[in-house]
């Protein structure tokens, strides 16, 4: 059942309560790094900037998650910024990445500190020298880690100074020989100069920084450039590139130049995943110079690919959007194209199932009135046979009938809700028809059969189901939450936390109560009560905030 709570107060007593009862913090709890960020960008909103940046001060001492990319920025300026960043050079940050075993530039932590440091002379050339160290393993298995964290902060410091190309010498300065080609990093800077110019600095570009200085010729109108990088590149690196040049309004000659670039461009290898990808690239290259009968053409012959995303499933997804953003375009002939490819044998059931329900709505909005009844008795048969199990055969009479919905049958989905909730529950399924049953008004015709999809969606315990859920619902619908998890057995009801976390970040202290009634150990319910005192504390409640974060262990202090 739905909890309410009218007060800050009560929010706060609720959470000593679930705290007492799941007993003392031990001494060996470690808050979740995340966590810590949530609670000084909470003390921030709420307008304890000082506290915030304690509290993200404090962070220095452990591993630094995502979320400091986001949260440091926001609440660190001026000497502030500096201060925390220089004390971040005394540590490993510099050389991490925010998530383990991610070598992109993005992930490096070196980034934010390059942001932070950024306007200050003489830290941003501390921040260089740092991290241009060779480390252990850097000059052989872990290059590409290295090559990172100087991209990431040649990057963000070229971003922070658009339009004043001389700092280029200045930080060139700072590098030998062999780094000299780090600098292409700055591509912000470098992008307006042209290619001749980074080929004088930089030499040759490092793969970490090619796709972002194509990027940057691309905007600073240097076609040209940006097309001759495009070539030099690896196999995979230029697909990417090529596929950046491919926009509508392309002049004919260079649309014809970029397809035969593309057709001679490596692909990189024989197997098969590597033969997909390129002609996955190929035919988004040809939707984006507005070729849709040649982006057809190779979905037609595409087979199934192992890597995620690159499949004839999600290309044929994709050309049914480009179409509906063209539905002068959207021909009978071009829309059964896609459905018999996609019940052939190029697309295999699990990927079938995952595109399934979002294709046969868009195509039968896309259709015209005998194409509309060729989907419905030929069309979907066929999907639905493609499908080995039941739910996944559900997946296409959910998106039949949310086709139906759309033409004004409130009720067309109704069967698929029984179907879906009297077997045993599927995530993905009833994920696919909870967000549907919002746009049905199921909640107030059957609240108990909206509440039976949404135990569906959180059965199997995964927090990313219950994270994918919450957004589609309003905050009525939201109530029947607690019940929903209520069902679902202790042992998957971990997702509470996301649940608490959603609720936290829209302000539903309701839902936020009663994820403390629901937690199923001592760890979920500590996280829970964090999650609580990050909700006061947004809203200027500090000294309730601080006795329960102190309470749950998500900072210092004797905990009561």
């Amino acid at each position: 059942m739905p909890v309410n709570v009218s007060t800050s107060t009560e929010l706060a007593d609720r959470a000593r309560s679930a705290l007492a009862r799941s007993g003392a913090v031990p001494p060996e709890w470690k808050v979740d790094p995340a966590d810590r960020i949530g609670w000084a960008v909470a003390r921030f909103d709420g307008g304890d900037h000082a506290g915030a940046v304690e509290e993200l001060t404090a962070c220095l001492d452990g591993w630094l998650p995502r979320e400091f990319a986001e949260a440091a920025p926001r609440i660190l300026t001026g000497e502030q910024a500096v201060r925390v960043a220089t004390a971040a050079l005394g540590g490993e940050h510099p050389y991490r990445p925010f998530q383990s075993g991610r070598n992109g530039p993005e992930y490096a932590v070196a980034g934010t500190l390059a942001r932070l440091v950024a306007g200050d002379s003489d830290a941003e050339a501390a921040l260089l020298r740092a991290v241009l160290v060779v480390r252990p393993d850097e000059d052989r298995r872990w290059a590409h880690f290295r090559a990172a964290r100087i991209s990431a902060v040649f990057a963000a410091l070229a971003e922070a100074y658009v339009g004043e190309p001389e700092h280029l010498d200045r930080w060139s300065a700072l590098l030998d020989r062999d780094d000299q080609s780090c600098l292409a990093a700055a591509a912000a800077l470098l992008g307006p100069l042209g290619l001749a110019e980074a080929d004088r600095r930089c030499g040759t570009v490092k793969e970490v920084d090619a796709d972002r200085l194509v990027a940057a010729f691309v905007a600073a109108d240097r076609f040209d450039d940006a097309f001759t990088l495009a070539t030099r590149l690896d196999p995979g690196q230029q697909q990417r590139a090529l596929l950046t040049l491919a926009t509508p309004g392309l002049t004919p000659a260079r649309a014809k130049a970029l397809v035969a670039a593309f057709r001679k461009c490596p692909k990189g290898g024989r197997e098969r995943d590597v033969q997909m990808i390129y002609q996955h690239r190929f035919a988004r290259l040809f939707l984006a110079l507005e070729r849709v009968d040649d982006a057809l053409a190779v979905l037609s012959r595409m087979r199934d690919c192992r890597v995620s995303g690159y499949g004839p499933g999600p290309l044929a997804l994709d050309v049914l959007r480009w179409l509906d953003g063209r539905r002068e375009a959207a021909t009978p002939e071009r829309l059964r194209a896609v459905l018999d490819t996609l019940a052939g044998p190029g697309v295999i059931p699990q990927e079938l199932a995952a595109v399934v329900a979002d294709v046969v709505p868009l195509g039968y909005a896309l259709a015209d009135e005998p194409l509309r009844t060729e989907i419905v008795d030929v069309h979907v048969p066929r999907l639905r046979a493609r499908l080995r199990t039941v739910p996944w055969a559900l997946l296409a009479d959910a998106g039949l009938g949310a086709a139906l919905v759309e033409t004004g049958d409130a009720t067309a989905l109704d069967p698929v809700y029984a179907q879906a909730t009297a077997g045993r529950p599927d995530s993905r399924l009833s994920l696919v028809l909870t967000r549907l049953a919002s746009r049905t008004g199921l909640f107030a015709r059957d609240r108990e059969l909206f509440t039976r999809l949404v135990t569906g969606v959180l059965s199997d315990g995964y927090w990313w189901f219950a994270e994918a859920l919450l957004p589609a619902l309003d905050a009525e619908a939201r109530t029947v939450v607690p019940d929903a998890l209520a069902a679902v057995p202790a042992d998957c009801r971990r997702q509470v936390v996301a649940v608490a976390r959603f609720a936290e970040r829209v302000g539903d202290s309701g839902l936020l109560a009663a994820m403390l009634d629901a937690a199923p150990d001592a760890e979920s319910t500590r996280r829970v009560a964090g999650r609580a005192a990050m909700l006061l504390a947004r809203h200027g409640e500090l000294p309730e905030a601080l006795d329960l974060a102190r309470r749950c262990g998500l900072v210092g202090g004797e905990s009561r």
